[in-house]
């Protein structure tokens, strides 16, 4: 395998980025990535890679560690896309002020995936998963109303639609409807079953009918093949790093464009005919904490 740094892979990239001319509409492959070492070297002069995704602390580090600015680790092409979501206890604490203080000193245009609950854990009744996502649009609008009293034009904001079912989905129908909330998206760590994942996208995107979705944790070509037409963007840590074999001495350049490029195509084609099995594979939980057979 030949290892190279990113600087030396711009015939690759170049050849890839051609066959890629062709390709309309928002169709998203996302880095997530941390702001150090192999993965600076990794982007350093990447034509190919067009967005990074980096969690709020680890941002927000780098953003201090640079005097105040994105321009030393982003190629100017680059667009970054901050989420907040990362330990729960931190995701919990972060007040709404203290992102919006920080989003005032940026001064190139980013996205940004509030997170301030969590759902998914096994242990939590239906009623403390409502409660928590009371509280997620609750702080969601307070974010979206200092946004617009502090002028953050320069950030679009790409709130979760966070749930299990459509019953959840509903509680943020409202509030999504409100904020005139057009691209949502949905965590897929959380659900180890393609086919599960798949039937919660379906539906979160009947309840809530956004005009695009970015799935985040699933990002194996094979996998992006399933998602409805609606994905329009993916998001991962470990795949494209697996494909590429990125380590501190490089990465194999041919072999992340090969991956690169199957993301894309993936996401390009067409995926109205997929149909899910009607076995256990499809048993998705109802609004009532039961199960419903689709």
């Amino acid at each position: 395998m030949t290892r190279q740094s990113s600087a030396n892979s711009s015939g690759v990239q170049n050849s890839v980025e051609s066959s890629l001319s062709d390709y309309s509409g928002r169709k998203e492959v996302i880095l997530r990535w941390d702001p150090h070492g192999k993965f600076i070297r990794f982007n350093d002069g990447n034509r190919l890679v067009s967005h990074l995704m980096v969690n709020y602390s680890k941002a927000k580090t780098a953003f201090e560690n640079r005097t105040g600015r994105f321009d030393a680790l982003l190629e100017p092409h680059q667009t970054l896309t901050i989420t907040g979501t990362e330990s729960d206890l931190n995701t919990l604490e972060r007040p709404v002020w203290e992102v919006l203080d920080f989003f005032e000193e940026i001064e190139r245009e980013f996205r940004y995936i509030p997170d301030w609950s969590w759902v998914y854990n096994k242990n939590m009744s239906p009623a403390e998963q409502r409660e928590s996502l009371d509280d997620y649009t609750t702080r969601l609008n307070e974010l979206y109303e200092g946004a617009e009293t502090l002028g953050l034009d320069h950030v679009e904001f790409i709130p979760l639609a966070k749930g299990l079912h459509d019953g959840h989905f509903a509680e943020l129908a409202e509030t999504f409807e409100r904020l005139d909330v057009d691209r949502f998206a949905i965590y897929g760590t959380q659900t180890r079953s393609l086919d599960r994942l798949v039937n919660r996208v379906d539906q979160a995107i009947d309840v809530l009918n956004p005009e695009g979705v970015l799935v985040i944790g699933r990002q194996a070509p094979e996998d992006v093949a399933e998602f409805p037409d609606l994905v329009d963007g993916v998001a991962g840590f470990w795949n494209w790093k697996e494909a590429c074999n990125l380590t501190a001495g490089g990465y194999s350049s041919e072999d992340f464009a090969t991956w690169f490029h199957k993301v894309k195509n993936a996401l390009r084609t067409e995926r109205t005919g997929r149909q899910i099995g009607l076995n256990s594979a499809t048993q998705e939980v109802r609004s009532d904490g039961g199960h419903r057979q689709y």
